[in-house]
């Protein structure tokens, strides 16, 4: 069983007010300044139509503000400075959350009403000055959409074939795009031209790149992650039994989380990886198991994602479509304890974790 959904950071100024008669003394030259400081938030979508906000340091759901982005929300993520999210829709537009104002811009595709543009993965360049957005249309024309943040609007688009997964390396040099029959295409950001393809062993789940650049995590329906060398272009290594699902890589690089489900019990689960050796050295239960006595529901994990400090990850999916309440499960990854958080009002979708 597998899900194809498949995953902001937010800037606080200082200010100081002196009062009276109090004189401040100047700081030595040498002093470096106090750094802000930002709270460590996860951003869940939801089938209900909103994006909700969960204080990692509570694990409780929080206010945005404006969190309405419309009917059929899936991947969020969010920009390197933490002003705003990205939300891919169902109903052909991304929305642009800016966090400061309150406000949500919804960018479209095609003006048509009968455009019949599907959007799938995003993913933000590091220098946050551009998305870039899988995008299927059977009679328009595949393509990734290239959103410029500054004005939100689309500035380019990529021919690609079936595009589904997106990532981006950690220097924004390269943009990776799984799409038909196991394709992945090797994107140059500065000129948005396909400069190679990496065959993969089946279609792409959930991909993630290493925080030095040198591997990609890619999952399939199989439930083998491959690990690709990006300098050779290849498969080098195969994780099998991990998981179908999203991927995520903790800051460190030191561990990878694979979500998926455990067939046996009957029952969700997160695969930790370690990234040194290749091997799956643990794996966290998520949501209840199926009972064996009589009928019942399990919790089927699509997305996880990693906090920014790697004390925490978060895993959405759903119990069934039309389930009435949504959960988000936390993970602490020092102990592994899961925490079940109830979220909007239907399946969750899309999960990303920034500061604020």
């Amino acid at each position: 069983m597998h899900f194809q959904r498949s995953a902001v950071r937010r800037t606080i100024t200082a200010v100081a007010i002196a009062s009276g008669l109090a004189l401040l003394a100047p700081a030595p030259a040498t002093a470096a300044p106090p750094k802000p400081h930002r709270q460590v938030y996860a951003y869940v979508t939801s089938l209900d139509g909103h994006v909700y906000v969960i204080d990692t340091t509570t694990n409780t759901v929080q206010g945005l503000g404006t969190t309405a982005v419309g009917g059929g929300p899936d991947h969020v993520a969010v920009t390197p400075d933490g002003a705003s999210l990205y939300v891919t829709n169902a109903f052909k537009y991304v929305s642009a959350v800016n966090i400061a104002k309150k406000t949500v811009t919804n960018i479209p595709y095609d003006k048509s009403e009968l455009s019949p543009d599907i959007l799938y993965g995003e993913a933000i360049a590091p220098n946050g000055k551009h998305a870039y957005v899988a995008v299927q249309n059977p009679f328009h024309g595949d393509k990734v959409s290239v959103i410029d943040t500054a004005t939100n609007q689309v500035s380019d688009t990529i021919k690609i074939s079936r595009p589904h997964q997106v990532v981006i390396s950690p220097n924004g040099k390269r943009l990776y795009v799984t799409g038909d029959k196991g394709g992945l295409s090797v994107i140059n950001t500065t000129n948005d031209q396909v400069i190679a393809a990496i065959q993969l062993d089946e279609s792409a789940n959930g991909m993630a790149v290493t925080p030095d650049g040198k591997r990609l995590y890619v999952t399939g329906n199989s439930g083998t992650v491959s690990v690709i060398s990006l300098a050779k272009r290849k498969i080098v290594h195969t994780i099998p039994g991990a998981g179908t699902g999203g991927v995520a890589i903790s800051p460190n690089g030191s561990r990878a989380y694979v979500v998926g489900v455990d067939n046996k019990a009957k029952q969700g689960k997160v695969s930790v990886i370690n990234t040194a050796t290749g091997t799956v050295t643990k794996t966290i239960p998520i949501g209840d198991a199926l009972p064996t006595n009589g009928p019942g529901r399990y919790f089927l994990p699509s997305e996880v994602a990693v906090t920014p400090d790697g004390k925490s990850a978060y895993v959405v999916g759903s119990y069934g479509h039309g389930t009435a309440q949504g959960t988000v499960f936390a993970i602490d990854t020092a102990t592994d304890a899961v925490t079940p958080i109830a979220v909007g009002a239907g399946d969750t979708m899309g999960v990303a974790t920034g500061r604020l």
